[in-house]
């Protein structure tokens, strides 16, 4: 049809059909004749494209859950030292097991080649080692342990929970049992430099970039798994009876920004130091006394899950406070 649309009649058609080795048109004629009186039916009982020949994993399919797992259990490593040829060579090894037949050259019953497009189909990704999440120590049986009852604890009680329904529209679902809210402590620095990755930009209106990434200010807040969430924070009227009873919530704290109405605090990392031991105390003594005031917590039990970080439990050393000899003072 492009041809003819070019001003070409059905003989140059013809012979630049048969110089490309493709059906020339009184094939083609034929062919759509065929397809008209048959239907489709005829093009599948042609026998033409499609798979003719079953693969390796068709006549072998355990040979493919076990080469997953195997993918999977190394793509879990810490180590980054898996490769197609590790696959190529496990399969190899499993093949002749399974067989039971000996190997009689070098090469592989499948290729590497192979292997990568196998990984790509299982879902695995060759990209760039990093930004991931990181550990040091969460491996140890303490801590595995630890982390096993930690969640037991939570998936033992989730009928006490408010929870949201896995739907395109998501609602939250009520607590079968007694009601309780949980609260997440977490902390996040926001820096007022910081500027997207990518940007538009137009030749003669770039504007100049911003080396440095500013100054730092650090929030500490209180997420909460209730419908009245995402953040804790009081009604205004709620807030009025709590000062009432905790006037010193009205109070300024030196090291602490606090924000009206709520738990939430900040701090100018450089400027104001940084939340240690001390300033969590403080911002956790707030919100216990905000706490009991809040309408729609009443009769609910009440979880914090504390942010864990070294320097809620740092405390500052004089260096002149420590001997110089081996075994001597040090506080």
């Amino acid at each position: 049809m492009i041809l003819r649309y070019l001003g070409h009649n059905w003989r140059q058609i013809d012979d630049i059909l048969h110089q490309i080795g493709v059906n020339q048109c009184k094939i083609a004629h034929k062919w759509a004749l065929t397809l008209l009186d048959g239907g489709f039916g005829v093009l599948d009982d042609d026998g033409r494209g499609g798979k003719h020949n079953d693969g390796f994993y068709d006549q072998f399919p355990e040979l493919e859950i076990q080469a997953k797992a195997f993918a999977v259990e190394a793509c879990s490593k810490k180590s980054a030292s898996f490769t197609t040829v590790d696959l190529a060579k496990y399969l190899d090894e499993q093949f002749y097991e399974i067989t039971q037949t000996s190997k009689v050259n070098a090469s592989l019953v499948r290729s590497a080649e192979s292997c990568r497009l196998d990984l790509r189909r299982w879902g695995a990704k060759f990209q760039s080692n990093s930004q991931r999440p990181y550990f040091e120590g969460h491996e140890r049986d303490d801590v595995v342990k630890h982390r096993q009852e930690f969640i037991s604890y939570f998936l033992e009680r989730k009928d006490r929970y408010y929870t949201i329904s896995e739907d395109e529209q998501p609602q939250w679902n009520l607590p079968t049992g007694k009601p309780c809210v949980l609260i997440f402590h977490d902390e996040s620095t926001f820096k007022s430099g910081e500027v997207s990755a990518k940007r538009w930009t137009v030749d003669g209106h770039t504007p100049f970039f911003s080396k440095g990434r500013g100054r730092s200010h650090m929030i500490s807040d209180y997420l909460v798994q209730h419908p009245s969430g995402p953040f804790f924070s009081l009604s205004e009227k709620e807030y009025e009876q709590a000062t009432r009873a905790y006037p010193n919530l009205l109070s300024d704290s030196d090291d602490l920004n606090f924000n009206r109405f709520s738990a939430t605090a900040g701090i100018n990392v450089g400027e104001q130091g940084y939340f240690d031991n001390v300033t969590i105390l403080c911002q956790f003594e707030r919100l216990f006394q905000l706490l009991p005031f809040k309408k729609e917590y009443k009769d609910h039990d009440i979880e914090v899950v504390v942010d864990n970080a070294r320097t809620h439990s740092a405390k500052e050393y004089n260096i002149n406070e420590f001997g110089k000899g081996i075994g001597t003072n040090c506080p």
